[in-house]
């Protein structure tokens, strides 16, 4: 489970920023909608004020579904925390609902599924007034059995895809502007394809390849991820700068998979996904000397 993560968005054109809705630069953080121990209740205003984009942690799915989305504010009523988010967002801030996390498994298997997903998702985004909605879907989640990055063949895949459009869709239809998209999954979904094509192994490789036009950051979790291959065929080890460095240059320059070739995304729609504290992760913190030099 994360707690709170600082994401730093890589350099990118001026001139490439004013077609999208990105702070530049952009420095994104979790936020989590639940109180514990190991996990202090920070209210959505006392977030540091470095944060420009905010990422509410989480919508999950009803009881006893994994499709049937709601997000209920743990700690203060809807309209509170509704205000609370009007208040950042006219400092220029952009607040998104983040969906599922990793102990929320979403799992869209058949039309009926996937458009209940669709509908109730586009319910919290037009209830509270939400600016994109970031896909953090772990575990069984998204899975691959076969098919390629082109052309996928898992009804989980397929049907997410659609959905991710569809909602798109339907946002801009209702208010007239592009809702923003971000993704953050875990090394094994991404880089791992390099290793395998199969299970969670590159399985969220045909999500990004069909979403890249709608995507404005892909923040892969460079952290509890172990040692990964690098395009250059050398094994890195997750809280160096060359893990780093070699992750980042894999999506953005591409890679080859069993399930076909990977192509990278532009430089300005990537960012490093690193827990912002020790305690934010279960491996993978890396110090701010390091960050530097990776940068």
């Amino acid at each position: 489970m994360k707690h709170f993560i600082k994401l730093l968005v890589l350099a990118f054109a001026l001139t490439t920023i004013a077609k999208a809705q990105l702070p530049n630069p952009a420095l994104v953080g979790y936020w989590h909608n639940w109180n514990d121990v190991s996990a202090p209740y920070i209210p959505l205003t006392g977030v540091d004020a470095r944060y420009n984009i905010i990422d509410v942690s989480f919508a999950i799915p009803q009881f006893g579904t994994d499709y049937q989305m709601e997000f209920i504010p743990d700690q203060v009523t809807p309209a509170v925390f509704i205000s609370q988010m009007q208040a950042l967002q006219a400092q220029g801030k952009k607040i998104i609902i983040s969906v599922g996390g990793a102990t929320a498994p979403v799992s869209l298997d058949n039309i009926t599924e996937r458009d209940t997903f669709i509908s109730t998702m586009s319910n919290i985004i037009n209830t509270y007034g939400f600016d994109g909605m970031d896909i953090d879907l772990e575990g069984s989640s998204v899975t691959t059995t076969g098919g390629t990055i082109a052309a996928p063949t898992d009804a989980k895949i397929i049907n997410l895809i659609y959905a991710i459009k569809q909602i798109m869709s339907n946002y801009y239809s209702t208010h007239g502007k592009r809702l923003m998209l971000t993704i953050a999954p875990e090394t094994a979904f991404v880089q791992g394809g390099m290793s395998a094509f199969g299970g969670i192994w590159g399985a969220y490789l045909p999500a990004i390849h069909a979403l890249r036009d709608s995507i404005e950051i892909l923040h892969v979790q460079l952290y509890n991820s172990g040692s990964m291959y690098g395009i250059d065929g050398g094994i890195y080890t997750q809280g160096t700068a060359d893990f780093i460095v070699a992750m980042t240059e894999a999506v953005i320059q591409g890679f080859n998979t069993s399930g076909g070739m990977f192509a990278g995304l532009p430089a300005y729609k990537v960012a490093v996904g690193l827990p912002a504290c020790v305690s934010a992760a279960g491996g993978g913190f890396t110090d701010t000397a390091t960050v530097k030099a990776a940068y």
